[in-house]
């Protein structure tokens, strides 16, 4: 008998699963950033100012009580960087990796701050502004093949639905054709190209009415 899936709103408790699923889900990403394994600590702390942004945005699918997948779908992108500041998660991050407590050099720093900077250019040009996202989604690819992430992709959907946002925005990298074959099926549509340091990232939007 198949385990039971559930969908809930995502706590800090999660986090560190989170983080497991992103590393698990998006090894070249963690391969460009870092270039070697790392723990799972650095990308739970970037989570929490996630979850501390927007709480009622972020979702998991548990199964036996632990999670299998997220999903990040905030409808105020610009309260992403506010959050980190103003809450004091950048200033804790920063002491944590003087600390060592990441066991990462500058390089890695480097590229993030870069490939942050470009992304929040990129989504205030005209032609592809909407502050409403989704920002981050995967499965563990353990439990991948059982329609979670699209149950996922539905649960943010439905969330931005309720509080009247009327666009939705996402960035994918073109090669991933599983994904892209996803939000096509849900709406979504090309409406053009950026890209960061890891290669090109393919725009695209969904009226969400």
């Amino acid at each position: 008998m198949p385990e039971e899936i559930i969908y809930r709103n995502a706590t800090k408790a999660d986090l560190i699963r989170i983080a497991e699923i992103f590393m698990a889900a998006f090894p070249e990403s963690i391969n460009h950033y870092v270039g070697h394994p790392i723990a799972p600590l650095l990308l739970a702390d970037i989570f929490a100012i996630c979850l501390d942004s927007e709480p009622g945005a972020f979702f998991a699918a548990e199964i036996d009580g632990r999670a299998a997948g997220y999903i990040f779908a905030p409808a105020c992108f610009e309260r992403i960087p506010r959050t980190a500041v103003l809450h004091g998660h950048i200033f804790r991050i920063f002491l944590k990796w003087v600390m060592g407590r990441y066991n990462l050099g500058l390089r890695p720093v480097r590229i993030a701050i870069k490939n942050w900077m470009q992304l929040l250019a990129e989504s205030r040009r005209k032609e592809s502004a909407c502050n409403a996202r989704i920002l981050s989604i995967a499965v563990d690819p353990e439990y991948q093949g059982r329609h979670i992430g699209s149950k996922l992709l539905l649960t943010g959907l439905n969330y931005l639905k309720s509080l009247k946002i009327k666009q939705v925005r996402l960035e994918v990298r073109p090669e991933n054709a599983p994904a892209v074959h996803l939000y096509e099926k849900f709406g979504f549509k090309a409406k053009g190209r950026t890209h960061d340091t890891q290669g090109d990232w393919l725009i695209m939007l969904k009226d969400n009415v």
